[in-house]
Protein backbone atom coordinates (compact mmCIF):
# COMPACT_ATOMS: atom_id res chain seq x y z
CA UNK A 1 0.00 0.00 0.00
CA UNK A 2 2.84 2.31 0.82
CA UNK A 3 4.42 1.76 -2.64
CA UNK A 4 1.20 2.82 -4.44
CA UNK A 5 1.15 6.05 -2.45
CA UNK A 6 4.72 6.84 -3.49
CA UNK A 7 3.92 6.13 -7.15
CA UNK A 8 0.92 8.51 -7.03
CA UNK A 9 3.23 11.30 -5.81
CA UNK A 10 6.34 10.56 -7.89
CA UNK A 11 4.61 9.91 -11.24
CA UNK A 12 3.28 13.50 -11.65
CA UNK A 13 6.67 14.92 -10.58
CA UNK A 14 8.51 12.79 -13.16
CA UNK A 15 6.00 13.73 -15.91
CA UNK A 16 6.38 17.42 -15.00
CA UNK A 17 10.22 17.23 -15.18
CA UNK A 18 10.13 15.38 -18.53
CA UNK A 19 7.68 17.97 -19.86
CA UNK A 20 10.01 20.84 -18.95
CA UNK A 21 12.98 19.01 -20.52
CA UNK A 22 11.12 18.32 -23.79
CA UNK A 23 9.87 21.91 -23.92
CA UNK A 24 13.43 23.29 -23.57
CA UNK A 25 14.77 20.98 -26.30
CA UNK A 26 11.98 21.91 -28.72
CA UNK A 27 12.40 25.61 -27.90
CA UNK A 28 16.16 25.47 -28.52
CA UNK A 29 15.73 24.00 -32.01
CA UNK A 30 12.88 26.22 -33.12
CA UNK A 31 13.55 28.92 -35.74
CA UNK A 32 11.75 31.68 -33.90
CA UNK A 33 14.28 34.50 -34.00
CA UNK A 34 13.71 37.70 -32.11
CA UNK A 35 12.82 40.62 -34.36
CA UNK A 36 15.78 42.69 -35.54
CA UNK A 37 15.70 46.31 -34.52
CA UNK A 38 15.31 48.60 -37.49
CA UNK A 39 17.08 51.89 -37.88
CA UNK A 40 15.00 54.89 -37.04
CA UNK A 41 15.74 58.06 -38.97
CA UNK A 42 16.72 60.81 -36.57
CA UNK A 43 15.90 64.45 -36.94
CA UNK A 44 19.22 65.63 -35.50
CA UNK A 45 20.59 68.77 -37.10
CA UNK A 46 24.12 69.84 -36.19
CA UNK A 47 24.39 73.39 -34.85
CA UNK A 48 26.06 75.96 -37.06
CA UNK A 49 29.64 76.79 -36.18
CA UNK A 50 30.16 80.28 -34.85
CA UNK A 51 33.22 82.31 -35.67
CA UNK A 52 35.48 82.80 -32.67
CA UNK A 53 36.23 86.29 -31.46
CA UNK A 54 39.76 87.56 -31.85
CA UNK A 55 41.48 90.00 -29.54
CA UNK A 56 44.87 91.56 -28.89
CA UNK A 57 46.49 92.38 -25.55
CA UNK A 58 48.04 95.74 -24.84
CA UNK A 59 51.58 95.96 -23.59
CA UNK A 60 51.98 96.60 -19.87
CA UNK A 61 53.90 99.76 -18.97
CA UNK A 62 53.53 99.72 -15.20
CA UNK A 63 52.13 97.56 -12.43
CA UNK A 64 48.56 98.79 -11.73
CA UNK A 65 48.70 97.84 -8.05
CA UNK A 66 52.19 98.94 -7.03
CA UNK A 67 52.71 101.74 -9.55
CA UNK A 68 56.18 100.50 -10.44
CA UNK A 69 57.45 100.36 -13.99
CA UNK A 70 57.32 96.93 -15.55
CA UNK A 71 60.53 95.65 -17.12
CA UNK A 72 60.83 92.39 -18.97
CA UNK A 73 63.66 90.10 -18.05
CA UNK A 74 65.71 88.98 -20.99
CA UNK A 75 65.91 85.26 -21.31
CA UNK A 76 69.16 83.64 -22.27
CA UNK A 77 68.86 81.25 -25.14
CA UNK A 78 70.88 78.12 -25.14
CA UNK A 79 72.71 77.52 -28.35
CA UNK A 80 72.03 74.27 -30.11
CA UNK A 81 75.31 74.46 -32.01
CA UNK A 82 77.03 72.09 -29.61
CA UNK A 83 74.20 69.58 -30.00
CA UNK A 84 74.49 69.70 -33.77
CA UNK A 85 78.29 69.41 -33.83
CA UNK A 86 78.43 66.13 -31.91
CA UNK A 87 78.74 63.18 -34.25
CA UNK A 88 77.90 59.86 -32.67
CA UNK A 89 79.90 56.79 -33.65
CA UNK A 90 78.04 53.96 -35.38
CA UNK A 91 76.45 52.02 -32.48
CA UNK A 92 74.54 48.75 -32.69
CA UNK A 93 73.39 46.77 -29.68
CA UNK A 94 73.54 43.13 -30.73
CA UNK A 95 72.03 41.50 -27.66
CA UNK A 96 72.18 40.47 -24.03
CA UNK A 97 74.85 37.99 -22.97
CA UNK A 98 73.65 37.19 -19.47
CA UNK A 99 71.81 38.40 -16.42
CA UNK A 100 68.18 38.51 -15.43
CA UNK A 101 68.44 41.45 -13.05
CA UNK A 102 69.21 45.00 -14.21
CA UNK A 103 72.57 45.14 -12.40
CA UNK A 104 73.92 41.88 -13.80
CA UNK A 105 72.92 42.27 -17.48
CA UNK A 106 75.84 42.31 -19.91
CA UNK A 107 75.26 43.72 -23.42
CA UNK A 108 77.15 43.33 -26.69
CA UNK A 109 77.68 46.79 -28.23
CA UNK A 110 79.22 47.17 -31.66
CA UNK A 111 80.88 50.60 -31.94
CA UNK A 112 82.44 51.45 -35.32
CA UNK A 113 82.70 47.75 -36.19
CA UNK A 114 84.32 46.69 -32.88
CA UNK A 115 82.39 44.57 -30.37
CA UNK A 116 82.49 45.38 -26.66
CA UNK A 117 80.87 43.83 -23.58
CA UNK A 118 79.32 46.50 -21.32
CA UNK A 119 76.93 46.73 -18.40
CA UNK A 120 75.12 49.56 -16.63
CA UNK A 121 77.53 52.22 -15.37
CA UNK A 122 80.43 51.26 -17.68
CA UNK A 123 82.26 53.88 -19.78
CA UNK A 124 83.37 52.94 -23.28
CA UNK A 125 85.06 55.34 -25.75
CA UNK A 126 83.70 58.39 -23.85
CA UNK A 127 80.20 56.84 -23.84
CA UNK A 128 78.59 55.95 -20.51
CA UNK A 129 75.83 53.36 -20.16
CA UNK A 130 73.14 55.19 -18.17
CA UNK A 131 70.22 52.80 -18.21
CA UNK A 132 69.51 49.39 -19.65
CA UNK A 133 66.35 47.38 -20.15
CA UNK A 134 65.54 44.17 -21.98
CA UNK A 135 64.71 46.18 -25.13
CA UNK A 136 67.02 49.23 -25.09
CA UNK A 137 70.32 50.67 -23.83
CA UNK A 138 70.57 54.39 -22.96
CA UNK A 139 73.99 55.96 -23.65
CA UNK A 140 75.49 59.40 -22.86
CA UNK A 141 78.17 60.81 -25.18
CA UNK A 142 79.60 64.35 -24.80
CA UNK A 143 76.52 65.64 -22.97
CA UNK A 144 73.93 64.05 -25.27
CA UNK A 145 71.88 60.94 -24.58
CA UNK A 146 70.79 58.36 -27.09
CA UNK A 147 68.63 55.24 -26.78
CA UNK A 148 69.87 52.27 -28.78
CA UNK A 149 67.41 49.39 -29.39
CA UNK A 150 68.58 45.82 -29.03
CA UNK A 151 68.61 43.97 -32.36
Amino acid sequence: MKNKKNIKILLPVVIFIWGILIYKIVDAFSNDEPPIATKIASNFIAPKAQQKETFALLTIDSDPFLGTIYTQKKQKRKSNKSAQEIIWPAIVCQGIVSGKTAKSRVYILQVNGQQYLVKKGDTLLQMKVLKSTLETVKLKYKGQTKIVPIM
